[in-house]
């Protein structure tokens, strides 16, 4: 903390700062300050005709020690000058700014994430799919704009029964939003740095230490056992579900070449139909 001094010389009435001060100076100022600040307040309370001049002024001339505009500016950028000197940005600022960003840009429209594609191309689709939807006419035909969001890119890949009109909305899903992959570095390297300022080797040991695992270690145990009892079950449900891909593959007369992330939706619904005669369609 550092106090102020008034000089009797030439310069009368100009406040210096003074590094010399002893505990007592520096107790009394502080007192005076408090009492400056309370006469202050207790002032403009008491006004029965408040104006800026007896109010205001008098609050600003505490808080800002003046009130020449230019005097309080150029102190206000030196505070900011030194700031920026002593103190890093706020890496926890900068971080929730760039998650609203991040999102904003996924929420926002749908970047690069539309397609338009032909009636025959959405075979298996239901007619509530094309009501109120925005068409556009390609090669002298009209099709259907599909985006990425949710009411959209679910039912094609649930119900589409053309592999390459999953596959097409599977990968421009995968291709969206291109001006995250940035903002996503900034903010990994930023929860690095963060971490390693507390003394942290990862993010994930920082974000850990206060939930009931403690550290990255037990997770990735529980996560490796848990793992383990499931893939019995996920071992079944993909040979059900490539069962069903080798029999279009097979009536269809096209080999088949495998199973994929555009197909998981897809047959997945059919076994749900096909195995447990449910039916998400009637059901809604």
């Amino acid at each position: 903390m550092s106090m102020s001094m008034t000089t009797s010389s030439a310069a009368k009435d100009t406040t210096i700062l003074d590094f010399n001060l002893s505990p007592a100076d520096i107790e009394r100022g502080t007192d005076a300050l408090i009492e400056q600040g309370k006469r202050a307040q207790d002032g403009g309370a008491a006004q029965t005709n408040p104006t800026f001049a007896n109010v205001i002024i008098p609050l600003a001339t505490y808080e800002n020690e003046g009130t020449d505009k230019d005097i309080r500016d150029a102190s206000m950028a030196a505070e900011e000058k030194l700031d920026e000197v002593d103190t890093p940005p706020s890496l926890r600022m900068r971080l929730s700014e760039l998650a609203i960003k991040f999102s904003c840009n996924i929420n926002e429209g749908d970047g690069d994430g539309r397609a338009v594609l032909m009636r025959d191309e959405l075979e298996g689709l239901p007619r509530d799919f094309f009501e109120c939807r925005a068409t556009k006419v390609v090669d002298g035909q009209e099709g259907s704009a599909v985006t990425t969001k949710y009411p959209d890119i679910i039912p094609v890949m649930k119900m589409a029964k053309r592999e390459e009109t999953r596959e097409r909305m599977f990968v421009v899903e995968g291709q969206r939003c291109p001006e995250n992959i940035p903002i996503l570095q900034e903010a990994v390297a930023l929860r690095l740095e963060a971490a390693q300022l507390l003394g942290y080797k990862t993010h994930a040991e920082f974000v850990l230490e206060e939930n009931m695992a403690k550290a990255p270690v037990p997770v990735l145990e529980f996560e490796e056992d848990l793992r383990s009892q499931l893939n019995v079950l996920a071992d079944t449900e993909i040979e059900e579900i490539e069962a069903l891909k080798k029999a279009d593959k097979q009536a269809a007369r096209k080999p088949y070449a495998g199973l994929f992330g555009w197909d998981y939706r897809y047959y997945s619904n059919l076994v749900k139909e096909r195995k447990h005669n449910i039916n998400d369609e009637e059901v809604k």
